[in-house]
């Protein structure tokens, strides 16, 4: 049987396994409440994110995005942003278990599909739940040079057995996936995680390491008589919208499933599992559900573009709205976590508010644009560059800046030390200014 949202059960599948992962349940707006999840401790506070230890810090007396004062007493407030979840794989328990154990955040599910035994066949989806049609040709020859790249992970979790998705990296057995495939709470590792690959070999793999500020993490197996396909990077700055993409992975335990879509917007930011942290973000129309994150989203070339992450759904369902980590933030933490063991992310030093934009009859009572700098920390990368309060930045690294959040995931996403070009307008100025970005992690 199959009982919807606000807690539902599927009887077990064939390989005895319940998929138990409930949709999200909404509370207030400006709160990220999840039934399963109420130890996250993310909870925010009506757009009043603590952004000090990103450097930021958003005024508490504009929670709705800045312009409270404006809609008081008209009663026509923004709506609030719907939530994203993650789309952690599917939760596996004990055949016919009816408690639901919630083993990651749970991407919303259309249709209470039941999990089944991975499958070396792959599934080849072009309009699904919200995918855009695609050219079958394309999505058939992409999947081909993909599907040896994807493997499905499976982790022990402290609330349940959780999988995902993830992509090769290299011959000598590193694997790409999110941290909350392979962690409860962004911290608490899995004891254990396995990686099954395309031919259907098992190994046993060890966490490299795990990042919570990008929900990335690193796994490795023994490479040890195996044909490795590590897969093949794209430039992610360079995909656009209306760009076809093809997302891959084990949605429900179902191995090697392909769904293909769209981009549909570049310039997303989504909530990271660390306390106001946010991630920039790609968004795509191609269906994504339970068991896909961590797994490669790609171009029409077989370039990864992006790590599939979350879905944006109201009612647990997919509703077309996914959202992918850059492929080339995620080459940057991998690559400083396989080096490093850790990676390194950017601090601004500065408290900002989002700012409203100019109509023909003064501010927009509606739409943000840019965000306006409060207050600037001492001795901080931005008091260095000569940010001033009161000014209002409005690009920074290429991306427009509408929110606060966006600027947050643009600035995380740097490692410590880079330089990244911000333009901002100063009264009836604009200039072009360039940040040389502390560590945020040596914050405090």
């Amino acid at each position: 049987m199959t009982q919807y949202p606000g807690g539902w059960n599927q009887d077990s599948g064939a390989n005895g396994y319940n998929d138990a992962t409930r949709p999200m349940q909404h509370s207030a707006p400006g709160s990220y409440a999840q039934q399963d999840y109420q130890s996250t401790g993310y909870q925010q506070q009506g757009y009043q994110q603590n952004y000090q230890t990103s450097g930021y810090q958003q005024s508490s007396q504009n929670p709705q995005n800045g312009y409270q004062n404006q809609y008081s007493g008209q009663g026509q407030n923004p709506q609030q942003e719907p939530k994203k979840k993650y789309g952690t794989g599917v939760v596996l328990t004990a055949a016919l278990l009816a408690a639901l154990v919630g083993g990651g955040v749970g991407a919303g599910v259309g249709g209470g599909i039941a999990a089944s035994t991975s499958s070396n066949s792959s599934s080849v989806t072009g309009r699904n739940a919200g995918g855009s049609a695609t050219n079958p040709t394309v999505v058939t020859d992409t999947a081909k040079k993909v599907l040896p790249s994807t493997v499905t992970v499976g982790s022990k979790l402290t609330d349940g057995n959780g999988v995902g998705t993830g992509e090769v990296l290299d011959n000598q057995g590193h694997i790409l996936t999110n941290n909350h495939v392979v962690s409860t709470n962004g911290t608490q590792q899995s004891s254990r995680v396995e990686v099954r690959l395309h031919d259907g070999s098992i190994r046993v793999a060890k966490i490299v390491g795990t990042d919570v500020t990008s929900d990335l993490a690193v796994i490795k197996i023994d490479p040890s008589g195996l044909d490795l396909k590590p897969i093949t990077f794209g430039d992610s700055s360079k995909v656009v919208p209306g760009e076809t993409v093809v997302a891959l992975g084990s949605p429900h335990n179902l191995q090697d499933t392909v769904t293909a879509g769209v981009i549909s917007n570049t310039d997303r930011a989504a909530e990271a599992e660390k306390d106001g942290v946010y991630i920039p973000m790609i968004q795509t129309d191609a269906p994504v559900n339970h068991g896909n994150s961590g797994g490669p989203l790609v171009n029409s070339s077989g370039a990864l573009v992006g790590i599939n992450s979350q879905i944006e759904s109201e009612g647990g369902g997919n509703e077309g709205i996914a959202y992918a980590i850059p492929s080339n933030y995620a080459k940057r933490i991998s690559d400083e976590i396989i080096s490093k063991g850790k990676a390194t992310h950017g601090y601004l030093g500065a408290n900002i508010e989002s700012a409203p934009g100019q109509t023909n009859e003064g501010e927009s009572r509606f739409f943000p644009d840019g965000v306006r700098v409060t207050n600037i920390s001492s001795g901080s990368p931005a008091e260095k560059a000569g940010l001033q309060k009161g000014d209002v930045i409005v690009e920074a690294d290429g991306h427009r800046i509408e929110q606060s959040k966006t600027l947050n995931g643009v600035v995380r996403a740097q490692a410590a030390g880079a330089t990244v070009d911000m333009k901002i307008k100063r009264g009836s100025e604009t200039k072009n200014i360039k940040v040389t970005l502390g560590d945020a992690d040596n914050q405090h």
